[in-house]
């Protein structure tokens, strides 16, 4: 998709379609213009208001109504799409507005010409509106398309997008659009990955990845991969204790960006959980929707995304991304319930339920991090159905031992548009984790209060460390899709990392 900043005023573009924007009336029963429709609308001698009038168009979060302009723009066609109501509006819902165009535009569009709400319209600063709007074209016309025969390929939607803008604001705009082009990149290459069938995306595929990812920058970032023998001179009996169950070979990957200076003495480790297909193992899986745990390795899919674009964003503190990958599969082999095994911190942990098995290969992640002195962690995992039954499908559970960390997060996500809501780490509930043989089980001997649960079991393996928990077992792969995801992966937490970096 190309980007193109005009001074030409929206009827002298020629596009496939112009698009305008309005907000929802507060009665319901109207809706209030933006410049763009009130420009047009003029031009057109009130074609579009009473096209919208006659349509009974309201001008909520998303509807659209299309307007021929019967040749008196350049372009034969307007689109009118509704924020929502002004008193409600927040950037994300322009976000989710265009979002929501750009899917309902699949293979209808080639090319859309727009001028942006203005700062006095929407209360946000011109680089920031450039930026919610560009995402929301990228990622609504995502589609996971690589297995579709061609003559069925639905592709992208529009190749040319055209901002009919000032002279005055066209440095701004080019930011904002570029900076929306990085994270967009950075989550399109999430759902990529989530989306790939598991045969693709095994721990080596991911293992690959990471080392090009390395390879296009040398100077800043390093990769090491602990294949099994490394993991086991590592003390990492709790991940290939889950590894074990498969024939095919597990990875532990370690990613450093390395900064040109730093004057911080802060180094952020993020940690995401990388089972790249899990079938419960010997506590199987029902087989309803099994073909989804391919996206048990979102956690790892934000970790290689981030770094992928890591370098453009430029932190000035060293970070470091770590992945202990592996499918959970039945065996032989397969670790059993009533195992024990170590991690790497020396901590056993009796696994009951071969299910819970993310927790376990988890231990030995965030081991790893207080390892190499990580002053910060953040971790990102598809943790347990517990959480989606609190929280739905498009809201993440965080939970933090340290308040300025989850403020901060919490301010992040906010910026990305990408839900999230804290849950408490509630110190009367670490007896529920209590083993009889070992120091802690993988499961609660109750069944209420799953999420915050296996959060106590995190904590166990992070220390002192200021540390955050993301569970996103919900919004990292939706079942029917949002306004700026079609169903699948969403690549739910790489915008938030890359504000926060």
């Amino acid at each position: 998709m190309t980007f193109e900043i005009t001074s030409n005023p929206l009827d002298k573009i020629s596009s496939d379609a112009v698009l305008v924007f309005v907000f929802a009336g507060e009665d319901k029963k109207s809706f209030k213009p933006l410049a763009g429709f009130k420009y047009l609308d003029k031009i057109l001698l009130g074609l579009l208001s009473k096209t919208a009038e006659l349509e009974k168009f309201s001008g909520k979060r998303g509807e659209n109504l299309l307007v021929y302009s019967s040749g008196k723009t350049l372009s034969p066609r307007v689109i009118i799409l509704g924020l929502g109501k002004k008193s409600e509006f927040v950037g994300d819902d322009l976000r989710r507005a265009v979002g929501s165009f750009s899917r309902s535009m699949k293979k209808k569009l080639d090319s859309v010409s727009l001028t942006l709400p203005t700062n006095d319209e929407i209360s946000e600063e011109t680089i920031v509106i450039a930026q919610l709007v560009t995402e929301g074209l990228l990622l609504g016309g995502y589609d996971f398309s690589k297995y579709k025969s061609k003559d069925d390929k639905k592709g992208r939607v529009l190749e040319a997008v055209i901002i009919s803008a000032k002279d005055d604001d066209r440095k701004e705009i080019i930011g904002g659009v570029e900076r929306a082009r990085l994270y967009s990149q950075a989550t399109i290459l999430a759902r990529d990955l989530v989306n790939e069938q598991s045969a693709v995306a095994t721990p080596s595929y991911l293992a690959d990845l990471a080392l090009s990812i390395a390879k296009k920058d040398p100077g800043r970032i390093k990769v090491k991969i602990l294949n099994r023998e490394d993991a086991e001179k590592q003390g990492m009996e709790a991940f290939l204790g889950v590894a074990r169950g498969s024939d095919t070979p597990p990875k532990f990957i370690r990613l450093e960006y390395i900064p040109e200076k730093s004057n911080k003495k802060e180094k952020l480790a993020i940690v995401g959980k990388g089972i790249t297909f899990d079938s419960g193992g010997i506590n199987v899986k029902p087989g309803d929707h099994m073909s989804d745990m391919k996206m048990d390795m979102s956690g790892a899919a934000i970790v290689l995304s981030v770094f992928s674009v890591i370098s453009k964003i430029k932190p000035d503190f060293p970070v470091l991304g770590l992945i202990a990958a592996t499918p959970n599969l039945i065996s032989g082999k397969s670790i059993v319930p009533g195992d024990v095994v170590r991690a790497m911190n020396g901590k056993t942990i009796e696994v009951l339920n071969t299910d819970a098995e993310g927790r376990v290969t988890m231990a030995d992640s965030l081991s790893y991090a207080v390892k190499e002195k990580a002053t910060k962690i953040i971790d990102f995992a598809t943790l347990t159905g517990a959480c989606m039954v609190a929280l739905g499908e498009e809201i993440a559970g965080l939970f933090s031992n340290n308040r300025e960390l989850a403020d901060q997060i919490k301010k992040a996500a906010l910026g990305a548009g990408e839900n999230i809501w804290e849950l408490p780490l509630e110190k009367n509930y670490k007896e529920l984790n209590k083993s009889s043989v070992a120091d802690i089980a993988n499961i609660p001997n109750m069944r209420y209060g799953g999420a915050i649960t296996a959060a106590l079991f995190l904590q166990e393996f992070v220390g002192n460390t200021p540390w955050a928990h993301l569970d996103i077992a919900g919004p990292a792969f939706l079942t029917k899709g949002s306004d700026i995801s079609e169903k699948g992966g969403t690549g739910y937490g790489v915008r938030t990392v890359l504000n926060l970096l």
